[in-house]
């Protein structure tokens, strides 16, 4: 597979993207902790998708994938 780096993808002014559907345990509390992560690092807007395409593609990397 030809996969490009994230940060290139990322940085680019215009990306396709794609609908990633997933629910996520309440208990990590992982609205609450993105939000307090924005506020204590002074960020107006933090793009959770982009978040999230790095977590998974490292996480998937990682795998060989």
């Amino acid at each position: 597979m030809d996969i490009p780096e994230t940060a290139v993808i990322l940085n680019q002014r215009i990306i396709t993207r794609e609908s990633l559907d997933s629910s996520v345990p309440a208990a990590l509390k992982l609205k609450k902790r993105i939000k307090r992560f924005a506020l204590d690092n002074e960020l107006d807007h933090l793009p959770i998708g982009d978040i999230v395409s790095v977590a998974l593609d490292e996480w998937l990397t990682t795998r060989g994938y």
